[in-house]
């Protein structure tokens, strides 16, 4: 059996660039990107984030992740049971107070914008057009939010 190349191993699709507009009218382009990387790996990649910026962005993914909310195993009628909190394992209460603690510190916009960037993945433009602001002041917010968390781990690790 062949062994695959690192590159063959990559989920490769295509992806219009361009306003609805311009799909309509078949203008605009079709770029090829890599489905596995998160958008966090392509701001990177871009430099619109550093890499201690990267590296808390995804350690609040991580966290998420951990905390497996909204996974179909999340029984949200026994968490206000105290022996709905018995069957959970130990690192995923820690993860869910944890972001609980995340959110209190940066607050409803910027922890919103935060999630929408690195647990749903969308890109900043993608998320610009969503709240109607400026592409540029979305990415300061962002960065800044960032910032932020990184001061929350920083001040808060054990």
């Amino acid at each position: 059996m062949e062994i695959l190349k690192k590159e063959d191993r990559r989920n490769i699709k295509p992806k219009f660039v361009g306003s609805k507009e311009q799909k309509a009218k078949g203008q605009g382009r079709v770029v090829m990107i890599n489905m596995s990387e998160s958008s966090l790996d392509i701001l990177r990649s871009k430099k619109v984030i550093n890499t201690q910026q990267y590296y808390t962005a995804l350690r609040v993914r991580r966290l998420w992740e951990k905390s497996r909310i909204g996974s179909y195993t999340s029984n949200f009628n026994k968490v206000g049971d105290i022996s709905g909190w018995n069957d959970m394992a130990t690192d995923r209460i820690d993860a869910i107070y944890k972001l609980s603690r995340l959110h209190k510190w940066l607050g409803d916009k910027a922890f919103g914008l935060v999630y929408k960037i690195c647990v749903e993945d969308y890109t900043i433009k993608e998320t610009s057009a969503m709240y109607q602001v400026d592409r540029v002041y979305l990415g300061k917010r962002f960065r800044e939010s960032i910032d932020e968390s990184q001061i929350y781990f920083d001040k808060n690790t054990n």
